[in-house]
């Protein structure tokens, strides 16, 4: 198990360590990891090339069966409630390219943060974000990292401010998650500009009944969600100078020290076939399933 971990830190081409250095890392002698080195050989779960002086070089990784040897090979991915087309198409692609042997379970969790930190907690093994979240949560010091990016637009169209006010200027009250860092740093510069109007914490998926409710005068919001379900809604364009591309890009992140996640996610749900699944969703030419 504990080489089985050490093991999917590496990739094809990679030179690994000597059995000495392989047995001090996880702790074994160097018989029982010689052992191990054998055992994972013969299970087709890896294949290596000795290159003399130069070393030992890894030609495959077999990730999946490396998983189960670790202990467990499901693995669960947290994501937004599916609200939306792009969000509908995501989890039709993980489910039909992830659970072709049942292995591979979706929860979904509105707010980043929240799906941050159950991840970080161990509840979940990978979480759905936008670029810009996983980002801004590596930067405060998060324990993850990006195991997989597909690309602009994969997340969502971009971000607006809806309002039932008149005009934006009476806007007093702004109904935000802090939970969901994309809106707490598109918040930023919108109340830079309004430093009148005051906040008012709201779980998502209470801010729009909320705001219709005219508790709140208006809020940060998925372009998409209005589209699809709520057209009425009056909404004005942000400055494209407050949206970065990676605010609007998908990415699946997963606990910094799990490289046998990465890697196996990496191959598992690769970008090509999962956006391409995304756009039949979007287009209607695939019901959505998950």
């Amino acid at each position: 198990m504990k080489l089985s971990r050490t093991l999917g830190r590496y990739q094809s081409g990679d030179r690994l360590p000597s059995v000495s250095g392989l047995a001090k890392e996880i702790q074994i002698s160097v018989g029982t990891t010689q052992y191990g080195l054998n055992y994972l050989k013969e299970k087709n779960a890896l294949s290596v090339t000795t290159k003399g002086h130069l070393g030992t070089f890894v030609d495959k990784l077999d990730y999946e069966k490396l998983l189960k040897l670790t202990g467990s090979d499901i693995r669960v991915c947290v994501m937004p409630l599916p609200y939306s087309l792009r969000f509908e198409g995501l989890a039709t692609a993980f489910s039909k390219l992830g659970n072709k042997k049942g292995k591979f379970y979706l929860a979904f969790t509105n707010g980043s943060a929240r799906r941050i930190k159950a991840l970080i907690e161990g509840r979940y093994d990978c979480a759905l974000l936008s670029l810009m979240a996983a980002e801004e949560a590596i930067k405060q010091g998060m324990p993850i990292k990006i195991a997989a990016r597909y690309s602009p637009h994969s997340y969502l169209e971009t971000h607006v401010l809806i309002y039932r006010t008149k005009t934006k200027k009476q806007i007093k009250f702004i109904g935000l998650d802090c939970e969901s860092l994309d809106q707490f740093v598109l918040s930023k510069s919108f109340l830079a500009a309004n430093p009148q109007v005051k906040v008012v914490n709201l779980p998502y998926t209470h801010i729009i009944k909320r705001l219709l409710a005219g508790e709140v005068d208006a809020t940060l919001w998925n372009l998409d969600y209005i589209k699809e379900h709520s057209p009425m809604l009056q909404f004005s364009h942000l400055e494209s100078s407050s949206i970065a591309p990676s605010m609007t890009e998908a990415v699946l992140v997963t606990r910094d020290e799990d490289e046998v996640t990465r890697h196996y996610l990496s191959s598992l749900l690769p970008k090509k076939k999962v956006l391409e699944i995304q756009e039949e969703v979007f287009l209607g030419n695939r019901l959505p399933e998950y």
